[in-house]
Parts: C-alpha cells; sequence; structure tokens
C-alpha cells in the first residue's frame, strides 16, 4: 500500500508538471500569435518603403528619357484610371490613404499605406522641404513639425538607407530603429556634426520621428529637469519623476513637458503629469497598435489652472505584458 501511494504521487507530480508546461507552452504561443501581426506590420511598412526608395534611386540614375526619374509611384500602371500615380512620395497623402508622418495609429493601417512616413522621409533628405520642380514634375513637401529641411541629393540619400538597411536594420527594426541606423550611417560617412548628420535627423522630425538636433521645440524660459533613471515594472505599478518648481504665480496655458522614456514596445505606457495638487493631465495613452520603442516627446499642457510652484511628477505605468523600460529623463520648462 505505502508503494503504491508513493507511485500515485509521482504520477500526479508528473501531470502536474506536464500540465505547467503545456500551459506554459499555449501562454507562449498565444503571445507569439498576439503579437506576431504587429512584427510583420513594423517591418512590411520598411520592406515597402524600401522598394520604393530603391525604385526612385535606380530611375533617376538610369536617366531614361522615356520614363525619367521622379518621386512617384507607379505613375505609369494607372491603377486609378484617372492618370494618377500609386503614391507620392513628397507628401503620401495625397493618395488619399498613405500617412506624411507617424503617429501612435500607424501600426494599425495596411502597410502599403503606413510605408508613407519612411517614403516622405527619403523624399525631403534627397530634395528638402517646401515646393520644388525636379524633371518637369511639381514638388510641395510638407514637414510635421513646420520646420524646414535642406536636402543632401538622392545619391546620398540612398546610399544612407542602403547602409542601414545592409548593417543597421534588423527583422525587427521599426521607425524609431530606422532613424537610430540611418543616424550612426551618417556619423559613419560624413560625422556626427555634418550637415548630412543633421539633415538625417531633420528629415526624421519632419515625419514626426524623433526630435532635431538640439532637441525639436523645448521652449525657451525657465526649465526645471529631472535625469535619473526609474525602472518601470512590467505590468505593474505606476511609477514616477518629480521636479520640484520655484517659479511663482500661476501655471502657464503652454508649459512644455519633455519626456525621455526608453522602452521596447511604447504602446504599453500610459504616460501623465501630475500637478502639485495631484491633478492628473493625460500626455499619451496606451495602445496595442503602437509598436515604436521609445517615448521622447515634448508636449504641451495647459496647466493655467494650477499654481507653478511645488512638485511636479511625471508617472508612468505599463499596462501590457513582456515589454521593459525605464525613464530616462522629465522637463518641465515654465515659458
Amino acid at each position: 500500500m505505502l508503494l503504491h501511494d508513493v507511485r500515485r504521487r509521482r504520477e500526479q507530480h508528473q501531470a502536474a508538471h506536464l500540465d505547467r508546461r503545456r500551459r506554459a507552452r499555449d501562454d507562449a504561443r498565444r503571445h507569439l500569435q498576439h503579437r506576431r501581426p504587429r512584427l510583420q506590420r513594423r517591418v512590411g511598412r520598411l520592406n515597402e518603403a524600401t522598394s520604393d526608395i530603391f525604385a526612385a534611386a535606380v530611375e533617376f540614375n538610369a536617366n531614361n528619357s522615356k520614363d525619367v526619374g521622379d518621386y512617384l509611384v507607379g505613375e505609369k500602371i494607372d491603377i486609378r484610371g484617372n492618370g494618377t500615380p500609386l503614391r507620392y512620395m513628397d507628401k503620401p497623402s495625397r493618395d488619399g490613404s498613405s500617412k506624411d508622418a507617424w503617429y501612435s495609429g500607424i501600426g494599425s493601417i495596411d502597410v502599403h499605406y503606413s510605408s508613407g512616413p519612411a517614403n516622405h522621409w527619403f523624399y525631403l533628405l534627397s530634395e528638402g522641404s517646401g515646393a520644388k520642380t525636379v524633371n518637369g514634375v511639381s514638388y510641395d513637401s510638407p514637414t510635421s513639425d513646420g520646420l524646414p529641411v535642406t536636402g543632401i541629393g538622392r545619391e546620398k540619400a540612398a546610399q544612407i538607407w542602403f547602409k542601414a538597411l545592409t548593417t543597421k536594420f534588423g527583422s525587427s527594426t521599426n521607425y524609431a530603429g530606422a532613424r537610430t541606423g540611418t543616424l550612426a550611417v551618417a556619423g559613419e560617412l560624413y560625422g556626427t556634426t555634418s550637415a548630412e548628420y543633421k539633415a538625417v535627423a531633420d528629415a526624421w522630425a519632419g515625419v514626426n520621428v524623433g526630435t532635431r538636433p538640439g532637441g525639436g521645440d523645448p521652449g525657451t524660459g525657465t526649465s526645471f529637469e529631472n535625469t535619473a533613471d526609474v525602472a518601470i515594472p512590467d505590468a505593474g505599478a505606476a511609477v514616477t519623476s518629480s521636479v520640484t518648481s520655484t517659479k511663482t504665480g500661476a501655471a502657464p496655458s503652454t508649459l512644455k513637458v519633455g519626456v525621455d522614456i526608453v522602452h521596447t514596445w511604447r504602446g504599453d505606457l500610459v504616460v501623465d503629469l501630475l500637478a502639485p495638487d495631484g491633478t492628473a493631465y493625460r500626455l499619451k495613452g496606451s495602445s496595442s497598435s503602437d509598436s515604436a520603442d521609445n517615448v521622447k516627446e515634448t508636449y504641451t499642457v495647459n496647466a493655467s489652472s494650477e499654481t507653478a510652484n511645488g512638485v511636479w511628477k511625471l508617472r508612468v505605468q505599463d499596462v501590457a505584458r513582456q515589454d521593459t523600460g525605464y525613464i530616462s529623463g522629465f522637463k518641465l520648462t515654465f515659458p
């Protein structure tokens, strides 16, 4: 009887162990199935852009008088029957579906349309912003931050993209990663203080990926900053980074909130500004389709109902599992 009980307990233990392994495997499979479509869209948009970028570069290089180089995609197939091209690189939204710049929900749309920011970046880096005529075709390229971009020529732009593609990009590179990779290549080729390096950063800022050298538009005035790292628990409790303002009077209606968060899936994060009296101002909500890395933004908050003096906090919470990160910096600027 004793031996029988021992065997039974062993069998029960083995069965429980196998059940735990099976459940862990099923959980991993479900997580992968949940993440895979987002990863495919994240990579697919850069694949589509790469096709358009190199097609334009080759077309210009071929210098074929019967099909001169341009920044139009599929202009010969007349897919809509009205003589318009399939896509436009100077202003992708002209086709009615593509996006000119990155935004938090871009991961939820078709890769042919979410490739727009990279195509737009290539045009800006090649030709610059504003109105221009190239080979008889008129272009007018905007920027998401309203600031101009000076082009460096398509040969250099194509070289930077090619080298980044072959030496920096990986199977999960997103827009933030593409910015990092192209800047690294520009630094290697021309130096980090060169006009080419600045143009790469400016062009990405022009499509709302990262900021311009010098931090974009942090605002002018009195600033209070905390650069101490604060770990963000995975799917855990909210954490805060604090600054103490010594300003007197009311807070401004254009309070600048600089946020620098390092994270492997920014869509997991909810970010708020907490005023000294505890009032919360939502800066960023969570989004399952926001697959980009990091949050490096300057937000403008109407805090005119608040007292400027006191402790202000940046509150961050990770509301989904698997990805991790930390608050790298928090800055308040009172104009």
